[in-house]
């Protein structure tokens, strides 16, 4: 069992809520070109871009949604693809590597969703200091992930998760702001 309340997810598949993909294309400027998502499980956060007016699209290791997505994992999907901007909820444990794999393939930005926590560590302070990281959008409420393709239903989140936003061209420190329920604060 996981800090979360959940037992661990295969491929660490967790659904993000739509109020928080809409709560960063509220909070960004404008997405110009494509946006990848390259983890899109469900498609949850290309629909939210698709509903905001933005030109997305979507892969996935594993065909999650019957055929809508191609199954492609991310390190071939940025080249194929070439987005001008990656937008995504990674698997933890890959979000370092994505990161850098989508920086390597995009021109604009890289917003991905992460536990709060990924600021920690000697090491990743080392990473942060080589990468354009511009924006942290924190969650103020916290994000219910339930396991993707089960019935479990989000409740209560228990994690602090933000928005982590990485700019070509990016100097200076990373600005922090708020996210509520969808708006920024």
């Amino acid at each position: 069992m996981k800090a979360s309340g959940f037992v661990r997810q295969a491929d660490d598949w967790y659904v993000e809520p739509a109020w928080c993909v809409d709560a960063l294309v509220r909070a960004e400027r404008p997405f110009v070109g494509s946006v990848l998502d390259p983890c899109c499980g469900g498609g949850n956060i290309v629909g939210r871009l698709e509903a905001a007016g933005v030109a997305a699209i979507g892969s996935d290791l594993r065909d999650r949604t019957e055929g809508s997505f191609p199954v492609i994992g991310f390190d071939d999907a940025l080249p194929l693809f070439r987005p001008a901007s990656v937008v995504s909820n990674p698997p933890y444990g890959r979000a370092q590597d994505m990161i850098d794999r989508s920086l390597e393939c995009t021109q604009d930005r890289v917003c991905v969703l992460l536990r709060l926590a990924f600021l920690e560590g000697q090491k990743r302070r080392d990473w942060f200091e080589n990468v354009p990281l511009a924006r942290v959008w924190v969650c103020s409420r916290r994000v219910s992930m339930p396991p993707g393709g089960t019935e479990v239903k989000p409740s209560g989140g228990a994690i602090a998760y933000a928005w982590f936003v990485f700019e070509h061209g990016w100097r200076g420190q990373p600005v922090v702001g708020f996210l509520a329920d969808g708006e920024t604060t």
